[in-house]
C-alpha cells in the first residue's frame, strides 16, 4: 500500500508537526487513559450505538500544542473512545467539522483531507510502533515503524499484513466548499494478529503509550488544525514520533457486565464477594496428617542430559555409569556411558540398537574387568518387517581402546515376543545368568503362555554362558528344576509371570528378586525360588484372575510383596541396599512404582517378610533403581521434561507437622460455617457438564486457590495453567473440595444429609487426597483414617421402601487411583467440564469467564504469525483466546437435544477415561477421553482382551447388539468385573439405558474406523 505519495506525506506531515511548541498545555490535558474490555463486541457501522461504547473511557480534550505562544483547544470538537477484546482493538471518533474534505488523488492527498490518526507504542520492552490513518472519504493507511522516525523517508513496514476494518459516516457532503457540514464519525477494529510484531494482544493491566490526533482542513480557515490528546511536553522539535511524550493507555480486563450498572446491595452478591475474597481465604490445609516419610528423592548429576532414560548400571571397578536412553518414550534406544566423573554430565554413545530396537536392561559379566563382556536385553525385529524377538546380546568392550565394536555383538538367547517382554538379566552368586521373560502379549495372556512350560515365555530362565553347547551361546545347568521333563523347556527356573520389570541379586545373600506388573488390581514382587509357579494367568498375584484356566504342574506360590492398584499401578523392581548413608536400610530390597512415584523397602529373613515400609512418595516416573560406585541408591526417572537420576535424602519435614493438619472441616479455614455447609466467600464454587456417577449422591464442588505461588524462587500472584484439552495445572497450596449428600427419602431434597467431604491438596508438585465423614448432627465432619472405612446409610426409595446404601470413605491411596498422574489428578477442573453457566447464588455466569474475570488464568496471549524476525515473544495472558461460547465443552449425557454419540462419549470421558488413557491403569486397550476420535477409542467391534463373561461372540461394543457388548454388561453388574471398579455400589441405570440405546442405534456395519 505504501507508495511514493504516502512517503511524501510523511515528510510534509512531519514538517508540519515539528513546530516549536510552548510548554503550556493547560491543566485539563490528561496523561492517562483506559482501554476497557468490550465484553460484547461492537458492530463496525460508524454509529457506535453499542452498549460497550457507553462504558468506554471518553477522550475529548484535543488541543493544539504546536503554537508558538500558547496551546489551545481545537476549534472543532473531537470525542474518541477505545475498547479491546480477545481478538481486536476497537476505536471510534466523533468529530465536528463544518467542511468535510476527503482529500484527492494528487501527490498531497494525504495531508489535504480530514484525517483521524492513531499512534500506538506498545510496552517499553517491545520495539517499534504503529501509525494508522483514516480519512473522511474512507481511505485507510497503516504502517509499522521498527525504529523511530527522525526525519527523511520513514523505513516503515507495510507488507499486506494489516487488516483494519473501518466504517466512516459523514454528516454533510464531501469536498463541497460552499455548504456547511456538521461532522463525521469513524469506527473500526484492528486484529491483534496485525500487531504480532510487538507481541500481539496485551495482557490485562499492561500499559502502552498512544496518541490520537486529528487533521482538520476547512476552507473557512487560513490553515488546517492539527490537534491531539497526547500531553506532548515542550521540546525543541516536538512531534508524534517522540513516543515517550505520548499518553499512557492501560488495558483494563473483563468486568462484571451483569452488575456493572446496578446500585444498592449488588456489591454483596456471590460473585462480587468472590472477587473481593478469593485471595483472602485463611486456609489451614497444608502438610499431612501422617508423620513424614523418612526419605525424599533429590536430583543428582543434574548436568547429565538425558531424553527418556530407562536404566543405569555402575560399571564394575569404575565410577562410570552405563545407561540406556530412548530417543522418545518407547522409541529407539542408545547405549551411553558417562566419564569417571559422572556429575560432569559428559556422555559418549557406545552403541545404537539396530532396527529401532527398544532396549531395557544392562548386565556386566562377573569377570568384566578381564573379558569386557556387557549384556543387553532388548526387543526388535531381526530383519525389516519381521516378527519381533526378545534378545540377550553380548557386546565386548575392548580393554585396550576402551571402546565398543558393534561387530562384537553376539546373540546369547532369543524368543518371539511383542509385548510384556521382560529381558532383565542378573548373574547369581552361583555364576549362572538369570533372565526374565513376559507372557509375550499385550494383555490378559491371550496366547495362554503364563502356565505353559514348553516355551520360554512368562518365566525366569537360568542359563550357563560360561560353558555353551555346540551351536548356541549357552548351556542348561543340570540342576535346573525341570531338566529332563518332557514338554518343558529346561531353561525354566520359575514360571507364571505376566510382565516382569527389573530383577536383582542380593550381593550378600544371593536372593533373587523380580518385580512383576499385574493387570487389573494388583502389583507384585517375588523372592524367586527354584521351581516356583507364580500363577499367571490363573492368578493375578495372590488373587484368582481366570479360574477357568488350567494351572501348571506345580502349585501356585503367592507373591512375597503385593500392592493393590490403590497403592501401585506399574511396579518397578528394585535393588538391595548396603550403603553407608542409611544404615537402617541395610539389607532392604528397595523398589517403587512408575505411575505413583512411591518407593517402598522390605527386609526378608528365612523367606518371611520381617519389615515392609513406605520410604518416599515422589513425583518420579520410576523406570529403574541402581547402586552407584559408593554403594548408594540411584533412581532412574523416565520423564521427558526433566528425567534423570535421583537419590535418597532424609526428609527435612519436622516430625510434629502432622499435628497441624486440620482434623475437622471447621479447622480447615475453608468454611464460614460448617453447619449449613457455608464455604468461605473466597472459595470458588463450580459445577461440571458431565458428572462422575457416585451412587446417586448430590455433590457440591469448590476450589481454593492460594493468593500467591512461587516460581523460580520468586513470589507471584497465583495463576492456573489453562489447557483446553485436559485438566488444568494448579499451583501448590490449591485445595479442591467436593461434598457428597444423600437423600434419605429419594426425590425429597429436604431429606438430604451431608455424608462426606473430600479434599484434594497439591503440595510439592503432587496431589494428596483426604476424606472427612460428617457427624449425625450435621455440625462438622472429621478426618477419616488413612486406611479409609466403610459405612451403611439407611435410605428409602420413591415408594417408601427402606434400603441400605453402602458407602466407602476412600483411603488416601484409593483417592489417587482415579485422581492419577495419567489423568492429571484433577478431573472436573477442565475447560471441557467447566465451560457452562453456573448459578452463583442467583447470579448466572459462564465459569470460564468467571475464572478469567478473577484474573487467575494463564494463557498465551499472542495470535497468528508475523514476519520473520519481527515478532517479540508472546506474553502470558489471563484472557481466553476466544470467548467461552467458541470453546469445546462436554454435553450433558442426559440432554436429549444433544447428539447421542457425543452424549455417550461425554459419559465415558467423565466416568472411564481417567483410567482408560495411556498409563492410566486401565489395562484394556481403550482410550475413552472425549478429545480422542471414536476410532482411537478402540471399542467398536473389538474383541475383549479380558473376561467375556460367558457372552457368545462378545465385543466391547457390538453395533446393534447391547446383549453382546461387554462394556455395557460390566456397567450393569456390581462385584468382580464391574465398571467403574471403585467408588460405586449401585448401577447407574440412566447411563445403562443411554448406552444401550446408542449401541442399538449403531448400524451393524459400523467399524472402529467410525468417528463422530
Amino acid at each position: 500500500m505504501k507508495t511514493f505519495v504516502s512517503k511524501l506525506w510523511s515528510i510534509v506531515f512531519g514538517c508540519l508537526i515539528c513546530v516549536v511548541a510552548s510548554a503550556a498545555h493547560g491543566e485539563d490535558v490528561r496523561s492517562e487513559f483506559e482501554c476497557r474490555f468490550a465484553g460484547e463486541a461492537p458492530t463496525i457501522d460508524g454509529v457506535a450505538d453499542d452498549a460497550a461504547w457507553q462504558r468506554a473511557d471518553v477522550i475529548d480534550h484535543f488541543y493544539l500544542p504546536w503554537l508558538q505562544q500558547d496551546s489551545r483547544p481545537a476549534r472543532a470538537a473531537t470525542k474518541a473512545r477505545l475498547l479491546w477484546d480477545r481478538q481486536y482493538l476497537y476505536f471510534f471518533a466523533e468529530m465536528d467539522d463544518d467542511d468535510l474534505d476527503a482529500g484527492d488523488d494528487g501527490p498531497f492527498m494525504s495531508w489535504r483531507g480530514d484525517v483521524f490518526e492513531l499512534f500506538f507504542k506498545p510496552a517499553e520492552d517491545k520495539p517499534g510502533y504503529y501509525n494508522f490513518q483514516l480519512w473522511a472519504g474512507g481511505t485507510v493507511k497503516d504502517e509499522f515503524l521498527p525504529k523511530r522516525f527522525d526525519g527523511g523517508f520513514k523505513k516503515s513496514v507495510d507488507d499486506g499484513t494489516f487488516h483494519i476494518d473501518a466504517k466512516v459516516v459523514t454528516r454533510g457532503t464531501l469536498n463541497v466548499r460552499t455548504d456547511t457540514d456538521e461532522g463525521w464519525t469513524v469506527e473500526g477494529r484492528i486484529p491483534w494478529s496485525d500487531l504480532n510484531r510487538t507481541g500481539g494482544r496485551p495482557v490485562v493491566d499492561e500499559q502502552w503509550r498512544f496518541a490520537l490526533c486529528r487533521y482538520d482542513r476547512s476552507s473557512r480557515r487560513d490553515s488546517p488544525e492539527l490537534s491531539t490528546c497526547a500531553p506532548l511536553a515542550s521540546q525543541e522539535k516536538p512531534n508524534f514520533h517522540h513516543y515517550e511524550e505520548f499518553a499512557l493507555l492501560k488495558f483494563i480486563g473483563p468486568q462484571r457486565r451483569d452488575i456493572a450498572d446496578v446500585d444498592g446491595d449488588a456489591t454483596s452478591d456471590r460473585l462480587t464477594l468472590l472477587k473481593q475474597n478469593w485471595n483472602r481465604v485463611p486456609s489451614k490445609v497444608a502438610g499431612s496428617p501422617e508423620p513424614p516419610l523418612p526419605f525424599v528423592a533429590t536430583r543428582t548429576m543434574p548436568k547429565l542430559s538425558l531424553t527418556f532414560p530407562v536404566v543405569a548400571v555402575n560399571e564394575p571397578g569404575s565410577r562410570r555409569l552405563y545407561l540406556l536412553d530412548q530417543k522418545w518414550s518407547s522409541g529407539p534406544t542408545r547405549l551411553i556411558r558417562t566419564t569417571d566423573n559422572p556429575v560432569s554430565g559428559e556422555v559418549e554413545t557406545l552403541y545404537d540398537f539396530p532396527h529401532d530396537g527398544l532396549a531395557y536392561s544392562i548386565c556386566f559379566h562377573p569377570q568384566y574387568s578381564d573379558n569386557g563382556y556387557v549384556y543387553l536385553g532388548w526387543n526388535a525385529a531381526k530383519e525389516a518387517g519381521g516378527e519381533k524377538y526378545c534378545m540377550i546380546t553380548r557386546l565386548t568392550v575392548d580393554r585396550d581402546s576402551d571402546t565398543v565394536d558393534p561387530e562384537s555383538a553376539v546373540e546369547i538367547i532369543s524368543w518371539l515376543s511383542d509385548g510384556h517382554n521382560g529381558v532383565a538379566m542378573a548373574f547369581g552368586l552361583d555364576g549362572m545368568m538369570y533372565v526374565t521373560s513376559g507372557d509375550g502379549t499385550s494383555d490378559s495372556d491371550t496366547n495362554l503362555t503364563g502356565q505353559g512350560l514348553d516355551h520360554l515365555l512368562a518365566k525366569v530362565l537360568r542359563i550357563d554362558v560360561e560353558h555353551p553347547d555346540d551351536g548356541r551361546m549357552y548351556s542348561v545347568p543340570s540342576d535346573n528344576p525341570f531338566v529332563g521333563q518332557d514338554g518343558v523347556r529346561p531353561e525354566t527356573w520359575a514360571y507364571g509371570l505376566r510382565n516382569p520389570w527389573r530383577m536383582t541379586v542380593d550381593p550378600k545373600t544371593g536372593d533373587l528378586w523380580v518385580g512383576n506388573n499385574g493387570q487389573d488390581l494388583y502389583e507384585q514382587a517375588y523372592l524367586v525360588q527354584r521351581g516356583d509357579n507364580y500363577g499367571w494367568s490363573v492368578y493375578e498375584g495372590s488373587h484368582v484372575f481366570y479360574a477357568n484356566r488350567e494351572l501348571g504342574p506345580t502349585p501356585h506360590v503367592k507373591p512375597t510383596l503385593e500392592h493393590p492398584h490403590s497403592e501401585s499401578r506399574s511396579l518397578t523392581g528394585g535393588v538391595v541396599y548396603y550403603g553407608e548413608r542409611f544404615p537402617e536400610l541395610a539389607g532392604a530390597y528397595i523398589y517403587g512404582d512408575y505411575s505413583t512415584g512411591k518407593i517402598w523397602g522390605a527386609k526378608v529373613s528365612g523367606g518371611s517378610v520381617m519389615w515392609h515400609k513406605e520410604l518416599a512418595d515422589t513425583t518420579l516416573q520410576i523406570a529403574a533403581f541402581a547402586i552407584d560406585s559408593d554403594g548408594e541408591l540411584l533412581i532412574v526417572d523416565h520423564k521427558a521434561s526433566d528425567g534423570g537420576l535421583y537419590t535418597f535424602e532424609r526428609n527435612p519435614a519436622p516430625a510434629g507437622a502432622a499435628e497441624n493438619f486440620p482434623k475437622k472441616l471447621s479447622d480447615s479455614g475453608l468454611f464460614a460455617s460448617v453447619a449449613g455447609h457455608e464455604v468461605h466467600p473466597g472459595v470458588i464454587p463450580y459445577s461440571v457438564n458431565s458428572p462422575l456417577w457416585s451412587d446417586g449422591s448430590i455433590k457440591s464442588r469448590y476450589v481454593y486457590l492460594p493468593p500467591t505461588m512461587t516460581v523460580d524462587g520468586d513470589e507471584r500472584p497465583t495463576q492456573i495453567d489453562f489447557q483446553t484439552g485436559s485438566s488444568w495445572d494448579f499451583p501448590d497450596g490449591t485445595v479442591t473440595v467436593k461434598s457428597f449428600a444423600l437423600e434419605q427419602r429419594e426425590g425429597d431434597p429436604a431429606s438430604r444429609r451431608w455424608v462426606e467431604t473430600r479434599f484434594l491438596v497439591r503440595q510439592q508438585g503432587e496431589w494428596f487426597g483426604y476424606s472427612y465423614a460428617w457427624n449425625d448432627e450435621q455440625t462438622d465432619a472429621f478426618l477419616v483414617d488413612k486406611e479409609g472405612r466403610d459405612a451403611v446409610f439407611q435410605v428409602s426409595d420413591a415408594g417408601g421402601t427402606a434400603t441400605e446404601q453402602p458407602w466407602r470413605f476412600p483411603s488416601r491411596t484409593e483417592c489417587m487411583v482415579c485422581h492419577s498422574r495419567a489423568a492429571k489428578f484433577v478431573l472436573g477442573l477442565s475447560s471441557l467440564q467447566l465451560n457452562r453457566v453456573h448459578d452463583y447464588d442467583g447470579v448466572a455466569a459462564n465459569q470460564l469467564e468467571v475464572f478469567e474475570w478473577l484474573g487467575v488464568l494463564k494463557l498465551n496471549g499472542a495470535a497468528g504469525d508475523a514476519a520473520e524476525g519481527q515478532r517479540t515473544a508472546p506474553a502470558a495472558s489471563s484472557l481466553l483466546a476466544e470467548s467461552a461460547d467458541k470453546l469445546d465443552r462436554l454435553p450433558d449425557p442426559y440432554d436429549e437435544t444433544a447428539d447421542l454419540t457425543s452424549r455417550v462419549r461425554s459419559y465415558l470421558h467423565s466416568n472411564c477415561a481417567q483410567c482408560h488413557v495411556e498409563a492410566g491403569g486401565g489395562n484394556a486397550q481403550m482410550k475413552l477421553d472425549f478429545a480422542s476420535s471414536l476410532e482411537r477409542a478402540n471399542i467398536i467391534d473389538v474383541v475383549p482382551l479380558h473376561d467375556k463373561f460367558g457372552i457368545a461372540d462378545a465385543k466391547l461394543v457390538a453395533p446393534g447388539s447391547p446383549e453382546q457388548s461387554v462394556l455395557l454388561h460390566r456397567m450393569t453388574i456390581r462385584g468382580r468385573g464391574q465398571m467403574p471398579q471403585l467408588a460405586t455400589a449401585k448401577v447407574d441405570q440412566r447411563a445403562v439405558a443411554l448406552l444401550a440405546r446408542w449401541i442399538t442405534e449403531l448400524p451393524p456395519s459400523t467399524s472402529s474406523a467410525s468417528d463422530n
